[in-house]
């Protein structure tokens, strides 16, 4: 599969504690439940996909977008993003604002 996402032998621990093991391959127009308590793993995962780990936790696997591996990049370097379902707005600025705010200069 060339096009979409794939998560490779993923496996995050903390400390000597796994907290998930997944190997999947999600096509463009897939979507891929995690479903589980608090504590086991799912925005560790999203903070694996986009790069921004915390250093407490250890992660083996690769990460693949459109066939490239993007395990290793900076985070703004991987073209991923989160949504996150609260309201995370700077106050100070309009939607329209907000919106604009992670485009670079001169696509707003």
């Amino acid at each position: 599969m060339d096009k979409g996402l794939i998560l490779q032998d993923v496996v995050i621990t903390k400390g000597d504690a796994p907290l998930l093991a997944v190997s999947q391959a999600i096509a463009p127009g897939e979507v891929l439940t995690i479903m589980g308590p608090s504590g086991v793993g799912k925005s560790t995962l999203l903070a694996f996909i986009t790069g921004t780990l915390a250093a407490d936790f250890t992660a083996t696997g690769r990460v693949l977008l459109d066939g490239h591996d993007i395990t290793h990049a900076k985070p703004h370097a991987r073209k991923v993003g989160i949504l996150f379902q609260d309201a995370l707005l700077f106050p100070h600025l309009s939607v329209g604002a907000n919106l604009a705010f992670g485009l670079k200069p001169g696509q707003e």
